[in-house]
């Protein structure tokens, strides 16, 4: 083999590794990941049972899921970011009893967001007491004392938020 063809197979060569590389790095975020709440804080995963769960990737909308399958990507608009969470009461841990999951969803109830005094949006629970909410990056509150958190949403990315609206009670 001449010097000239070795020269041309390392430029080949060279050219598909960067080029490959080069795809690589513009593709960011393209495999979902899973988190389902445990009763305490989100943990990665899918559920064992049939509670719902989140599918979270860069650049795109969460979803709440309820069975396992292909999710349907929803681009996030450029200088936006995602929250997803849950709002729950917690119905063990302590002195209470392990009943099932450890929290009992609190469906169809409102949260307003809050930037600063000023309400930006307002969310409302599904039957599972999951929300979502698209919202320019910066630091929100969430629901009003004492159900709320706060939480600062980056461009292209999705933060996972709890809110414990109660606790049952030992009687």
């Amino acid at each position: 083999m001449t010097t000239a063809n070795i020269l041309l197979l390392t430029g080949l060569l060279l050219a598909i590794t960067f080029g490959t590389a080069s795809a690589a790095a513009k593709r960011q975020g393209t495999a979902w990941n899973y988190y389902h709440f445990n009763g305490r804080a989100f943990v990665a995963g899918q559920p064992a049972d049939v509670r719902p769960f989140v599918a979270v990737r860069e650049r795109s909308l969460p979803v709440v899921l309820t069975q396992p399958g292909p999710v349907q990507p929803a681009p996030l608009a450029a200088g936006k970011g995602a929250v997803v969470g849950i709002c729950y009461i917690q119905t063990s841990g302590g002195k209470l009893a392990s009943s099932g999951t450890g929290y009992q969803p609190c469906p169809r109830l409102s949260l307003p967001i809050f930037s600063g005094a000023s309400t930006v949006t307002t969310v409302e629970t599904d039957q599972n007491g999951y929300f979502t909410a698209v919202l320019d990056a910066g630091t929100y509150r969430i629901g009003t004392p004492p159900i709320s958190a706060e939480v600062t949403v980056e461009d292209g990315t999705t933060k996972l938020v709890h809110l414990m609206a109660g606790k049952r009670m030992v009687d």
